[in-house]
């Protein structure tokens, strides 16, 4: 419905400008009768993007709102109807919708009959983002619980799997059903934290170059020592995380794992869809916020065990205070030697549907795209080892993928070069948000 155009003829001009004109004097005027009040929804019918028409009749009906009784009952009903009347015409009028929340604020509305009307409206249009809006409006004034939310979502994206507006409110309806405090995290603040190198091999980067000869494979030696710079001057202290708070708190791993299953079930029907995997991505940032979490939890352990400072003696910088107090690493915490098996046990599974998705469909660039992504944050992440892979080996089979990619893909070239050079890997978070690595 984006982009639609309605054509209004010169005689249809004329008078909604006289119209217009109409009632604006009658709110110059404090007039506020039966025939103004016609007037005004007559010409809201055909244009209801006249904010200021809207406002006039709120001007008009709150003192009958407000004394209740049956005339204020008749007037919210008739409002309600002439906003469902206007939305029939232009279903993503902002003054409109707008409107009708005003109307429903006033308690006198029949909200299961509002939360009917919104989910008409979303199969008429599931992107309707007004409607969403609405929605979520209505759903905290009726306490609709996120359970009952999260289950329509599901029927919604099991009748279509490309409705994003639906995988996006899981983001929002997950987290509050399990109000963990833990943030989620990006690939790139674990590998900082980790200090985890991206492995440097001359020979791999040399054939990469030789196949393509207008690429340059450089070290990524610089990310990795910005990386492990900001470690070593930030390890005292658990790291803080930007986000929205639909971000900040972590799934259950049982319950991402039901996440999972769902959102493979849109990649076999369709795995060119992109709706699905940008909510892959948000789950993938869930999972690494696990292991985030067993990083801060030693970090606060390593904290409480250390010694308080002597009297008289000169404070010492954070940075200098870490070298006195010679810290074992985080890498020794049996809390985050588990975490990273569990995670590495995700991404090996993940990376296993991948490849029988890609058995079928061997040029499928999204399923190439993330198996290169996951194999990269195993080698990157330190995984490796508890998995039984060779991190030279793995290496160079991401960077194998991405020159594959370019194949495939050859509109994205540039980019997969960067990533086979270890300069554009691509960090997850919860909301989605991109982040690469940067000389």
């Amino acid at each position: 419905m984006h982009g639609a155009q309605t054509l209004i003829s010169p005689v249809q001009v004329a008078a909604i400008k006289q119209g217009t004109t109409l009632v604006l004097e009658c709110r110059r005027q404090h007039r506020y009768d039966e025939a103004a009040l016609k007037a005004s929804e007559k010409l809201l019918k055909v244009v209801p993007e006249i904010y200021t028409i809207w406002n006039y009749r709120r001007e008009a009906l709150q003192p009958i709102l407000k004394a209740g009784g049956e005339a204020a009952q008749k007037a919210a009903d008739n409002e309600l109807a002439l906003t469902q009347a206007c939305l029939l015409e232009n279903p993503k009028s902002y003054s409109t919708w707008h409107h009708r929340k005003w109307v429903v604020l006033q308690g006198l509305a029949d909200l299961q009959k509002e939360l009917k009307l919104v989910a008409s409206a979303l199969a008429l249009d599931c992107r309707n983002f007004h409607a969403w809006n609405y929605r979520q409006f209505t759903v905290k004034l009726a306490g609709v619980s996120a359970e009952s939310e999260l289950n329509n979502t599901s029927s919604l994206i099991a009748e279509d799997f490309s409705n994003y507006s639906a995988w996006h409110y899981r983001t929002l309806l997950l987290p509050r059903l399990y109000n963990e405090d833990i943030k989620t995290v990006s690939f790139d603040d674990l590998v900082a934290s980790t200090a985890t190198n991206w492995p440097q091999q001359p020979q791999l980067q040399q054939q990469f170059t030789h196949q393509q000869p207008q690429l340059q494979l450089t070290p990524s030696s610089e990310t990795c020592a910005a990386a492990g710079s900001n470690s070593s001057s930030n390890s005292a202290e658990p790291r803080t995380f930007t986000g929205t708070a639909s971000q900040r708190r972590p799934i259950p791993l049982h319950v991402l794992d039901q996440e999972y299953d769902m959102v493979h079930q849109a990649f076999a029907t369709d795995s060119a869809d992109q709706s699905p995997w940008i909510y892959y991505r948000w789950l993938l940032g869930n999972s690494l916020a696990h292991l985030q979490q067993a990083q801060e939890t030693a970090q606060q352990q390593q904290g409480k065990a250390q010694p308080e400072p002597q009297q008289g003696t000169q404070r010492l910088g954070l940075h200098q205070q870490q070298n006195a107090q010679q810290q074992p690493p985080l890498q020794d915490s049996p809390e985050i030697e588990e975490a990273k098996i569990v995670l590495g046990e995700v991404l090996a599974r993940e990376i296993s549907k991948f490849a029988e998705h890609l058995a079928v469909d061997p040029d499928a660039k999204w399923p190439l795209l993330m198996t290169a992504r996951l194999k990269e944050a195993q080698v990157r992440l330190g995984l490796c080892e508890g998995l039984g892979l060779d991190p030279t080996a793995l290496q160079a089979e991401v960077q194998g993928l991405y020159l594959r990619l370019c194949e495939i893909d050859p509109m994205r070239t540039g980019y997969y070069k960067d990533a086979a050079a270890g300069k554009a890997f691509v960090v997850v978070q919860a909301l989605g948000t991109v982040y690469k690595f940067t000389e």
